[in-house]
């Protein structure tokens, strides 16, 4: 089967999209620099004898959008306030207008942007007001009563940068709200909550998108939160797939559609408005309404989906392609598909230059771009394995053979854009998941149809939800076996052997040890090569936010061993989620009787499926090859069993870490009357809170680390190491390296050039040295 590949013929609008992201990238790296003014001006010159094809609209784009980037990023007046609060960092009194519907956090912690209106700071008003130019957005992290779009408040906070990351893999959050003009973040403190002065004063259209959605959550709702029905996922998946609504999942549930590749189902993208847009178009072709008629409801109906779902880049980019296609329809032009795409991206980048750097902006791209550019051939080659002789009559075929060879031609068309799907999310989908889902294909294959019944479905539960709350129960139920079968189908996919693999940079010839700044839990993870160990696997919250985020990021597949060095929620919290996501193959837990087992404890070996080894004091243990722990001959007994804890002295090559709590005077005797060859490490990770800096220094010394790593958790009691610290142990030659200033620390024991450096501070490395014969 012969056909006319698309990239064949000539379209305008693909070389200027290219051009103006070439300015963009050249704006964002170079800054307003000598720099960048030369290469835009060569480009000008280089492009210029190409003006009859194009090459001097090409330039000048370029030249635009780069304008546009710097003005939007390097310039911006939200940067140059955030620049000036730090230099002066005080109080401000702070009125502004909500300009989003607020999240709530599983604190119960409200958060919105906020558009400021007024600004004046206690003392010198001046200053500030002459910083807003223009309308600047602000993060508010909220406290007091529960504020809703449109309305106006008031406060009094400090304003501060939004947090970085602060352990290797997490999400960059900081980065995330810049990128969408908001560098600063107010937190209000309980004690001093904010004022709601009056409502309405937002878009009055988004206004009205925002309640028509939560109308329609309270309709898609009806008769599915009941004892038999009532079931959060099968809930979750139907206003995910309908409304995109993703706040309200349950924890881990969209896990399943990440590793099949399937999340797009979950979320409102560009499928959801195509699927609505076939959904409408055949509605008002079933009603014999004139095109122009259909066309005038349609896109208006579109956007107001893309409006109530929260304006997500796909849905725009769908609804902006088929609001193209559809008016060149009402002049009878058959719009190029390539030359829609490329017009719709660069509408999108000329409102906001920053989208380029969205994930969702390049996933959806990218995918269609692959969808166009793919499905014909490998529908072609597809369908001609299992088609008719061309030279046989289509008369003389049985209705059995027609039907056949009709059958295999849908399949081999979902076939095929399914894999132009998957090959076209695959590079963004390694770059921001670091995953490879082997099972998308097929997991496609079968959701997307079930996810169009879904949609369906939903649509006819609104259209007559509004009239009958009986008719829309009846569709919701009917909607609920379908959501059923998809959350069956992708669940299914998740659990086959090998359907996906995490992928991370190169590894180092040589162990690596990782101590996360977990504000008052524990948690260290080593790799060597492909192999991965835990030393605890600190609390519930952590697992999700930095210990999982930080193995997916590197790769981990496996986890070699995970030690556990005491039975409680700061050291084994995590472990449950973690062994959810990431098989485990050892597990090791103190010595201690059954009964005495903490119930998280519990839990994680009858989730393991084996038995837990033991260790004792003086133990020692193959964490993964080239790495071993060997637990002190000694042990800090509490009240009870449950409080025992071991002290792990980990090697790693030819450095020793070893993990020490808090020093207490019965531990301080302990370590006192051990002998010096067992206790001494190059890096020492303890807390160095606490009076007990007397019989801590004498431990230290022992000890005779070059490397000090303090855990730091700002609310507890004796949390915060004290200052003198810092004279005390430069006066022993020894580099405290407090978590609260460097957030994670990375141990590389490189046998020529061992280092510890902090993940907020890599350009000041501590090197380790190499050890004496003595030492060793």
């Amino acid at each position: 089967m012969n056909f006319v590949s698309p990239l064949r013929q000539r379209f305008p609008f693909p070389g200027v999209l290219i051009a103006a992201i070439c300015g963009i990238l050249l704006a964002s790296w170079l800054g307003p620099t000598v720099c960048l003014a030369v290469l835009l001006l060569a480009g000008l010159l280089v492009l210029y004898p190409l003006r009859r094809q194009g090459g001097f609209v090409w330039a000048l784009t370029a030249i635009v959008f780069a304008i546009l980037q710097l003005w939007q990023w390097n310039v911006a007046p939200a940067r140059k306030m955030a620049l000036w609060f730090d230099a002066h960092p005080q109080e401000l009194a702070v009125q502004g207008v909500v300009v989003a519907e607020p999240k709530i956090s599983v604190s119960g912690v409200a958060s919105f942007p906020l558009q400021l209106e007024k600004i004046e700071a206690l003392e010198d008003s001046k200053a500030v007001k002459s910083l807003l130019v223009l309308p600047i957005q602000v993060e508010v992290r909220w406290a007091g009563e529960k504020p809703q779009y449109g309305d106006l408040v008031n406060f009094q906070a400090v304003p501060s940068r939004p947090p970085s990351p602060r352990n290797p893999g997490a999400f960059d959050y900081q980065g995330w709200l810049e990128r969408r003009g908001i560098f600063t973040e107010f937190n209000l403190d309980p004690a001093e909550p904010g004022r709601i002065l009056s409502h309405g004063h937002g878009n009055p259209l988004m206004a009205w998108a925002i309640a028509s959605r939560q109308r329609m959550e309270e309709i898609l709702s009806t008769d599915l939160k009941g004892p038999v029905l009532g079931a959060p996922d099968v809930l979750s998946a139907i206003e995910g797939i309908t409304l995109g609504e993703t706040e309200n999942a349950p924890s881990g549930f969209t896990d399943d559609f990440r590793f099949t590749g399937t999340m797009h189902l979950f979320a409102v993208s560009g499928l959801h408005v195509g699927m609505l847009a076939v959904i409408i178009w055949f509605g008002l072709n079933a009603a014999r309404l004139p095109r122009s008629w259909a066309v005038g409801l349609m896109i208006p109906s579109l956007f107001f989906y893309v409006l109530v779902t929260g304006m997500k880049m796909g849905s725009i980019r769908s609804a902006t392609m088929v609001s193209l296609l559809l008016c060149g329809t009402l002049l009878y032009r058959r719009a190029p598909l390539f030359n829609t795409l490329a017009a719709s991206a660069l509408l999108q980048l000329s409102l906001d230059t920053n989208t380029l750097f969205s994930a969702g902006w390049q996933f959806s791209y990218s995918v269609v771009f692959a969808i166009l550019a793919l499905v014909p051939p490998l529908e072609a080659h597809l369908s001609s394995v299992h088609s008719p002789d061309p030279f046989l009559p289509p008369v003389l075929l049985t209705r059995r053979e027609r039907w056949r060879f009709s059958l295999w031609k849908h399949v081999s068309g979902l076939l095929a854009v399914s894999i132009a799907a998957w090959i076209g999310s695959l590079i963004p989908t390694v770059a921001y998941f670091h995953l490879i889902s082997l099972s998308a294909i097929g997991a496609n294959l079968l959701a997307v149809p079930l996810a169009f019944g879904v949609l369906s479905l939903g649509a006819l539960s609104l259209l007559f939800g509004v009239l009958s709350p009986w008719v829309a129960g009846a569709f919701n139920n009917a909607n609920w076996l379908v959501t059923k079968l998809l959350l069956l189908v992708v669940q299914g996919s998740a659990l086959l052997p090998g359907s996906h693999w995490f992928v991370g940079p190169i590894a180092k010839p040589y162990p690596v040890a990782t101590v996360f700044d977990l504000g008052g839990a524990s948690c260290m993870a080593l790799q060597n090569g492909s192999h991965f160990a835990l030393v605890n696997a600190g609390r519930k919250r952590d697992a999700a936010r930095v210990i999982l985020p930080f193995l997916e990021s590197r790769g981990a597949n496996r986890l070699q061993s995970v030690l556990i060095s005491k039975e409680n929620a700061s050291h084994l919290g995590g472990l449950l989620q973690i062994q959810r996501e990431i098989p485990l193959r050892n597990l090791w837990l103190p010595f201690l009787a059954d009964s005495s087992r903490s119930p998280v404890a519990r839990e994680v070996i009858i989730s393991s499926g084996k038995s837990a080894g033991q260790l004792h004091p003086g133990d020692h243990c193959l964490l993964v090859p080239g790495v071993d722990a060997t637990m002190l001959p000694l042990v800090e007994a509490g009240k009870n069993a449950r409080d025992a804890i071991l002290i792990p002295c980990v090697s790693c090559g030819s450095i020793r870490i070893l993990l020490l709590p808090r020093i207490t005077p019965e531990l301080a005797k302990q370590l006192a009357d051990s002998l010096p060859e067992v206790l001494h490490a190059e890096v020492l990770v303890m807390p160095l809170g606490g009076d007990e800096i007397i019989s801590t220094l004498q431990v230290i010394r022992k000890i005779s680390p070059k490397v000090i790593i303090s855990p730091v958790d700002e609310f507890a009691r004796n949390g915060l190491p004290s200052h003198e610290w810092d004279d005390l142990l430069a006066a022993e030659k020894i580099t405290l390296l407090r978590q609260d200033q460097t957030a994670a620390v990375i141990i590389e024991t490189d046998p020529v050039h061992p280092q510890v450096k902090g993940f907020l501070t890599p350009q000041s490395p501590v090197p380790l040295g190499r050890q004496s014969a003595e030492d060793k």
